[in-house]
C-alpha cells in the first residue's frame, strides 16, 4: 500500500476530509476515518490499535478504494437477504405489543 498519490489516485486527504464532513452513513464514516488516518501515515497496525478495527479490514478497505473508486468503496452493495415472514401490518402489530406490559399481551408474568 502506498500513500496519497500512489495506489489510490483519487484518495486524497482533502477529498476524504470533505466527504467525512458531510457523511452520515456509519460504515462510510469508519472507512473514511481509516482512510484519513492511513493518509496521515498511520499504518494498518496503528489504526487497528487506535480504533480496534482489524488490520486485514484496513487492507481490504484500501483495496476497495483502489479497485472500485472513491465513491463505490464507501458503501456496501445491498444485501436484501431473506424475505420477511411478516407483512408490514403484522410487523407493526408485533412491535406495538412489545411496548405493552406482558399482561396486556395475555401473559401472566410481569416480564
Amino acid at each position: 500500500m502506498t500513500r496519497e498519490g500512489g495506489k489510490v489516485p483519487d484518495l486524497t486527504k482533502g477529498r476524504v476530509r470533505e466527504q467525512l464532513a458531510d457523511e452520515t452513513d456509519r460504515k462510510a464514516i469508519k472507512r473514511l476515518t481509516a482512510a484519513r488516518e492511513y493518509l496521515e501515515d498511520l499504518s494498518p497496525a496503528d489504526i487497528e490499535e487506535k480504533y480496534g478495527w482489524g488490520r486485514q479490514t484496513m487492507y481490504n478497505w484500501v483495496d476497495q478504494f483502489e479497485e472500485h473508486g472513491f465513491e463505490a468503496a464507501l458503501y456496501d452493495d445491498s444485501r436484501p437477504g431473506r424475505p420477511p415472514e411478516l407483512s408490514d401490518d403484522q410487523f407493526d402489530q408485533f412491535t406495538a405489543v412489545l411496548h405493552d406490559p406482558p399482561e396486556e399481551a395475555g401473559y401472566d408474568a410481569p416480564a
